[in-house]
């Protein structure tokens, strides 16, 4: 099967000039940074490939055209290569004319910085510290996982001290050492250590360049299914902060107030409504039994 990315076209099966109006605002280049419009938008052109191709090799369609608009070089890039994982021929129409091969490599090199296409250097973001991150998800293509290379300066870390709800996370060091944060403990990692925290056991982590030098490490994600249906609960225990994200969530609640499941078992059908800060107040709906009595203090 090839693919035939045609600028200008005026129709085409796969409208990528539209798509690309909608998520990117009519610009012709990637937001700066990891924006979620670029994962959106790859999800999209992902489903779209799937439709209209098929997702076997074996009864995919012989050619399909995609209709783009004019694009930057980076922006170029990152079409490629999410079309380079459909077809093993991609081709670029402008002007009438059909280049060469485009086809790109599913590969990035987690090590050298240096020589990177315009998709991934439009997804590699720096910070006042000096920290980098290098986001390769969607170069990787849009699935379940989620990986991206961070160079961690000196006395900086790679986030919060955090666990997950439904992500099971590890991390390898590639160069440097450094000290990991892991529940109560802490440990001295250097490179080559890959380190494991699966769901299940609600295992908290940091990762801290705090040993003299820089922290090389590759972060690794698996969502227990796609990230674009997952819902995903972090807790921050240092900041005492509880993060919902997925689909219809979006917040940060005080930890306290979560409660325990023998208070959730033992108070449910009283009457009382509950408080930001995981307290309690009396209320007089209907239907529920009197509410407990206040703790004296």
């Amino acid at each position: 099967m090839r693919l035939i990315l045609e600028e200008g076209a005026k129709a085409g099966p796969i409208r990528v000039d539209l798509a690309w109006a909608l998520f990117f605002d009519s610009k012709s280049t990637i937001p700066e940074g990891h924006a979620a419009r670029v994962i959106q938008f790859a999800n999209w052109l992902w489903d779209e490939l799937g439709r209209r191709s098929g997702n076997l090799n074996k009864n995919a369609r012989a050619e399909l055209t995609l209709a783009i608009p004019s694009l930057s070089q980076e922006a170029l890039d990152l079409l490629l290569r999410l079309c380079s994982f459909w077809a093993d021929e991609v081709y670029l129409k402008k002007g009438g004319k059909l280049s060469e091969n485009l086809w790109k490599k599913p590969v990035v090199n987690v090590f050298d910085d240096g020589v990177l296409d315009g998709a991934e250097k439009s997804l590699t973001v720096k910070d006042e510290a000096g920290s980098v991150d290098r986001f390769f998800m969607p170069l990787l293509g849009p699935g379940r996982a989620f990986f991206r290379v961070e160079v961690i300066e000196k006395d900086e870390s790679a986030a919060r001290f955090h666990s997950h709800s439904d992500v099971d996370e590890y991390y390898l060091v590639l160069e440097g050492s450094g000290t990991l944060r892991y529940n109560g403990k802490e440990v001295v990692v250097g490179r080559g250590d890959l380190i494991g925290k699966p769901t299940g056991p609600d295992s908290t982590s940091q990762l801290i360049a705090d040993r003299g030098e820089k922290l090389r490490i590759l972060d690794m994600e698996v969502w227990h299914q796609h990230p674009y249906y997952s819902k995903d609960v972090i807790l921050n225990p240092d900041f005492g902060e509880i993060i919902m994200r997925g689909p219809g969530w979006g917040a940060i609640v005080p930890q306290e107030s979560l409660i325990t499941s023998e208070d959730f078992r033992s108070h449910y059908d009283e009457g009382y409504r509950r408080t930001k800060d995981g307290g309690w107040a009396p209320s007089k709906n209907r239907g529920h039994r009197k509410v407990r009595e206040r703790a004296p203090g």
